[in-house]
């Protein structure tokens, strides 16, 4: 039997709400007081399934009574709210992802509403002509706003449709989803892609990964289209305006967090780096934010050059070979720039995520192995000599190759994805 829409939503809920309940538990043991009382085992037992299916159900039923009470509220205040073509952009870094596309339908003419859950200030650039800009508020409220919309087609890069607080609506006719970065599907949150009608595609293992995910599940086969990334367009335009570096450049630009190579090994492998590369550091924006006094002792590292500008474009194209662990500038740096990285850390564990599902796959930087060399953790002081072993192989050619490969449509990826949405909408 096919999985219903209500049967993964269901699970999801499952998993939140029996942890609430084991939470509940704990308390009720912490807090209990002493008695003079006896209760035999079977009746104990009785009154624990009694007890605990009252919370449980009262629960449930406060939270439903919220939603329902939030949706109805939107559903009044927003009724007027119905377009055409809708998209939707959750958050700022996701605009570099919708621009080529925007400026691909104004191209052809086709007219759109773009939901933004921030506010456009004047540091924005302006919206193509066509192209009407409505403001909504985050999270729920925004959500639940768009769970009433009226359109005959909506585009988004937020995943999950159908499975928590984003849900479909009965008046969009098709719901599209473009994903924001180059993936594979390994790292997204279970249903990621389940429920919607089309998915534009950046290359062909993540449609590969889709199909399998859909065969595990019963699915039915949803329009899985060949797209590419819009966001390399935009970085692609970027490099073209930039300047090289001197020879030898090492970038170094990590993530942050607990698996982020200056939370693991602090500044000293980017001083050994120095004492034969010039090096630029970029640090990770958030550090700034979750770990300022780390993000501090990067800025004070001496004999390197330290790039915290808003684009990391001329820091990329300065470099020749980048250094980093799992942040996603790691395949925008080798395709783009047609330049080799060294990776330092394990790939991310994917239990809880697609990827658990999709564990004998070839994973994307398995494919890329030849130009995206990987160390292991305690293999950090090799790391200089890696370096030098890597800038002396001549990779590019290898890199292009690899990208044919695994990208759809590399720089052309928004006029792709623009007349894709046409065909959609001229769909009955």
């Amino acid at each position: 039997m096919t999985p219903s829409r209500g049967h993964a939503r269901g699970r999801e809920r499952g998993r939140s709400g029996w942890g609430r309940v084991a939470l509940l538990g704990v308390l009720s043991l912490a807090l209990a007081w002493p008695a003079q009382a006896y209760i035999d085992p079977g009746t104990g037992s009785a009154l624990v399934y009694v007890v605990t299916g009252v919370i449980v159900s009262a629960y449930f039923a406060l939270r439903g009574l919220w939603y329902k009470l939030v949706e109805l509220a939107f559903r009044v205040r927003f009724r007027a709210q119905k377009c055409r073509l809708a998209i939707h952009c959750e958050d700022p870094r996701y605009e570099t992802t919708f621009l080529p596309v925007l400026r691909g339908l104004s191209g052809r003419g086709v007219e759109a509403t773009v939901f933004t859950m921030y506010e456009r200030g004047d540091g924005f650039e302006p919206l193509p002509r066509g192209m009407t800009h409505v403001p909504i508020p985050p999270g729920l409220v925004g959500y639940s706003f768009l769970n009433h919309l009226e359109a005959d087609l909506l585009v988004t890069t937020t995943p999950q449709l159908d499975v928590m607080t984003f849900r479909r609506s009965r008046k969009v006719r098709h719901y599209c989803h473009v994903p924001h970065a180059l993936g594979e599907s390994r790292y997204v949150r279970p249903f990621a892609y389940d429920f919607f009608d089309t998915v534009l595609c950046c290359g062909p293992l993540l449609r590969e990964n889709i199909r399998r995910i859909e065969s595990i599940r019963r699915l039915p086969a949803k329009r899985l289209l060949e797209t590419g990334v819009p966001h390399y367009d935009e970085l692609l335009a970027r490099a073209a305006g930039e300047g090289g570096g001197c020879p030898g450049t090492v970038l170094v630009a990590p993530s942050w967090g607990p698996l982020s190579l200056f939370t693991r090994f602090g500044p000293g492998f980017v001083r050994e780096i120095a004492r034969k590369h010039p090096v630029v550091v970029r640090p990770h924006p958030q550090m700034r934010i979750s770990q300022s006094s780390l993000y501090d002792e990067v800025l004070a590292i001496k004999g390197v050059t330290v790039d915290t500008g808003p684009s990391p474009a001329g820091a990329m194209a300065a470099a020749e070979i980048l250094v980093s662990d799992i942040s996603g500038i790691v395949y925008e740096f080798a395709f783009i720039h047609e330049k080799p990285v060294v990776v330092v850390g394990e790939e991310a564990e994917v239990d809880g995520l697609e990827g658990f599902f999709l564990k004998d796959v070839v994973s994307l930087r398995e494919r890329c192995a030849d130009f995206i060399v990987t160390l292991r953790p305690d293999e950090v002081d090799r790391l200089p000599a890696v370096i030098d072993e890597t800038l002396s192989r001549a990779l590019p050619e290898r890199i292009v190759e690899a990208r044919n490969g695994l990208v759809h449509n590399f720089g052309t990826a928004g006029t792709a994805a623009a007349r894709q949405i046409e065909e959609i909408l001229r769909c009955p």
